[in-house]
């Protein structure tokens, strides 16, 4: 094996041939030659014929381990001081631990490596190596000349001179090294510094010169630590370890040293060379990289992974005391109303106002953590009773109840919390964390704003929303979506003038699944934007097939979700069906819902500007459930309101629904936009709205959802409807 003279040896022990990759392409960069070795044997071959700057030396190999391998390399005289970085994927017992560190281990890392921290702690022993063999080469080439003295006394003022210069050329090499370099006596006394060890430190020569190593000296090593430097020194031995040492000005640092003892030609030592390199902003980005590794950037709290870790050890604690931990999972209710309407940037700033009320509820040594989104969780340590979980669990939901003040916005955030306790309901992390995430989500069905312990039945729930949401996956392919069509009327005249297309599913041909137990799950699974696509491609093309029937004036109106408006595709899906069912644009009414507009993001209105542009009209679905604004009325080119049927169910006995219909009629009149009211279901609301001034209604009055073949019947009976044209029966009443 041929290797570059002029750079250090860097030896990668690991029979997983895809970990020495792994390791050798982080270890590049170093520009260091690196040899590898796919066993123990094989590592005392290359052992053999080369010196190491540093090794890195996997724990688990067969036949020999780690250990016996570092066992073997320290028996060799020759490499009984490089330094050994033990590699390992699981952290190991502090018994293994200490083995390690007794055969002359520096360090252990496990894996998942991070690159960065695996480098920056090879660099310190490259560069340590480096300069100590600067440091022999020079000390070769003064004993050469002390030989030369000695064998040849009539050359002496010669080889005195000879000497001066080479101990010149040491003390300019030593003075142009970056790393910290002093040497002292065999007492202690320091007689040599270089400039690095000015410039680090911060003291001069004359502070430093005559005095001990003690003038650095930080007070974070206790006595055992410095007798374990001396027991090796004057064995002869070099020390290597990385010490906390103090500046002039108080700051501490962290430096990677090396002492070497020097002895003269009967064995005494006479000098201590101390070579050291200063790590701490190494030490900094480790810590920082951990600290990134193991908390949440947006809030600061802890992160799965040290939650998952702390847990671990509660859990055994509690099992020593027979005690009780309980688990918590925490969602926020209507987070995504806020990052919907307000953007991402305030929903950030909820976030850690949230996290910030929920650390000053919980006692020390509890954990609040943040998984992700808007779920938080916690442990409680140290419970005696179940009524101590509910008293912090109330506290926790009260704390959400004042509202928060975000960029000039009242905002009421609830919450919902799931419980499960330890050893009750599992004595695993992630059986409790999967308890109390099934316990979160019963909360979360009971409207929010409350707390559930776990009981077992939550487990049969929870399967049937999996079987549920498996079966949604499958649904498309399966063909079992259906489109329902419900009219539109004109309350002036009693003409149809549309239909509103809703999604049905058709579960096994035989079982129909309502709206609200599907839908959710298409939002939160993303199945909304294949699905939605499916529905705009249906719709239009059945309105197609009406409009060659004559009814040419008919309007197709089409929920848009969210996440379907955000989609970049959104514009030529809807380009590409207009064209293939030749339908015109005019005729299709996206029903869109106020959240998305409230984002008032530049990018919507160009989006809505665009789709106006193709001549496609807007609705407002669900108006006055949100955040109603007149703002977003006068900025987008919205065509019709469509009034919640919450206000229509009670407009004829609740003054106050009466009034907000009125007040959302006459709104919608004065921007010139048309009004829609949804759930009509009797007489007595449709001559209050007409009486009101609504344009249009939509309801089981006139009719309830209608299967395509049943639309087109109706249509081809009448486009004119009165009264009592349609019979309806409570024997036909679904749900919309």
């Amino acid at each position: 094996m041929q290797l570059n003279d002029k750079k250090a040896n860097i030896l990668v022990i690991d029979d997983n041939p895809a970990k020495r990759l792994a390791l050798v392409s982080v270890l590049e960069e170093l520009n260091q030659n690196i040899v590898i070795a796919e066993s123990g044997r094989d590592a005392l071959r290359h052992l053999l014929n080369h010196d190491f700057a540093v090794i890195l030396l996997d724990v688990q190999m067969p036949v020999m381990d780690g250990f016996e391998t570092a066992r073997m390399i320290r028996s060799r005289q020759q490499s009984e001081s490089t330094p050994i970085i033990f590699v390992t994927a699981y952290a190991r017992g502090e018994t293994d631990m200490v083995e390690g560190y007794s055969l002359g281990a520096v360090d252990f890392i496990f894996t998942p490596i991070i690159p960065e921290i695996l480098r920056a702690k090879v660099s310190v022993f490259v560069d340590l190596y480096n300069n100590i063999q600067v440091i022999k080469q020079h000390e070769e080439h003064l004993e050469l000349l002390v030989a030369q003295r000695t064998a040849d006394l009539t050359a002496e003022i010669a080889e005195r001179k000879q000497a001066e210069i080479a101990i010149r050329k040491l003390s300019s090499a030593m003075e142009k090294v970056a790393d910290s370099i002093f040497i002292t006596d065999a007492n202690g006394v320091i007689e040599y510094i270089n400039a690095a060890f000015e410039n680090i430190t911060g003291f001069s020569r004359t502070e430093v010169i005559g005095n001990t190593p003690r003038v650095i000296k930080s007070g974070k090593h206790d006595v055992q630590f410095y007798q374990q430097v001396w027991n090796t020194l004057l064995k002869g031995e070099v020390y290597r370890n990385v010490f906390i040492n103090r500046r002039k000005d108080g700051r501490l640092y962290h430096e990677a040293v090396t002492i070497t003892p020097l002895s003269d030609e009967n064995g005494k030592i006479t000098h201590y060379i101390s070579s050291g390199k200063d790590i701490t902003e190494s030490i900094h980005s480790q810590e920082r990289l951990h600290h990134l590794a193991h908390h949440d950037v947006l809030t600061g709290l802890p992160n799965r992974i040290l939650f998952v870790d702390r847990l671990k050890h509660a859990l055994k604690r509690a099992e020593k005391r027979k005690r009780t931990v309980a688990i918590l999972f925490l969602d926020m209710d209507r987070f995504k109303l806020v990052n919907d309407t307000l953007g991402h940037e305030a929903g950030d700033k909820l976030l850690r106002a949230m996290a910030s009320r929920l650390l000053a509820c919980v006692r020390e040594g509890d954990t609040v953590a943040r998984f992700g989104g808007d779920e938080f969780v916690g442990f409680l340590n140290d419970v005696a009773t179940q009524q101590d979980v509910v008293l912090i669990v109330d506290k926790l939901l009260d704390a959400l109840t004042p509202p928060f003040m975000i960029d000039g916005h009242e905002l009421f955030i609830s919450g919902s919390i799931g419980i499960s306790l330890y050893p009750d309901n599992g004595t695993d992390t992630q059986t409790l964390m999967k308890n109390a995430d099934i316990a979160m989500y019963r909360a979360k069905q009971r409207s929010g704003n409350t707390s559930e312990f776990y009981r077992a039945d939550m487990n049969a729930h929870a399967m049937t929303r999996l079987h549920l949401e498996t079966a949604l996956r499958h649904a498309l392919d399966r063909e079992e979506f259906i489109l329902h069509y419900q009219p539109q009327v004109d309350l002036e005249n009693g003409n149809i003038i549309g239909m509103e297309a809703l999604i049905r599913w058709q579960r096994n041909d035989t079982d129909l699944v309502s709206p609200a137990d599907f839908i959710p799950l298409l939002e939160e699974t993303g199945l909304i934007m294949e699905v939605g696509e499916w529905m705009l491609n249906v719709a239009c093309q059945q309105h197609s097939i009406w409009q060659k029937n004559g009814h040419t004036a008919l309007r197709m109106a089409v929920n848009i979700s969210s996440r379907q408006f955000d989609s970049k595709n959104l514009i030529h899906s809807l380009h590409r069906v207009l064209q293939c069912v030749d339908m015109p644009a005019d005729l299709l009414e996206l029903e869109i819902t106020e959240s998305i507009l409230m984002k008032n993001a530049d990018t919507d209105i160009e989006a809505l500007e665009a789709l106006r542009a193709m001549g496609l009209r807007f609705a407002i679905d669900d108006f006055g459930t949100g955040y109603s604004s007149l703002t977003y009325l006068k900025r987008f080119p919205i065509d019709i309101i469509k009034i919640d049927k919450i206000f229509i169910r009670d407009i004829t006995t609740d003054a106050d629904d009466a009034a907000i219909v009125s007040a959302i009629i006459s709104m919608a009149h004065s921007l010139g936009i048309k009004t829609i009211a949804e759930g009509v279901e009797n007489k007595d609301q449709l001559e209050l709205l007409r009486e009101r001034g609504c344009d249009f209604a939509q309801g089981y009055y006139f009719s309830a959802p209608l299967s395509s073949e049943d639309m087109g019947i109706l249509l081809a009976n009448s486009s004119h409807v009165t009264d009592n044209y349609f019979k309806k029966s409570s024997d036909n009443m679904v749900s919309l």
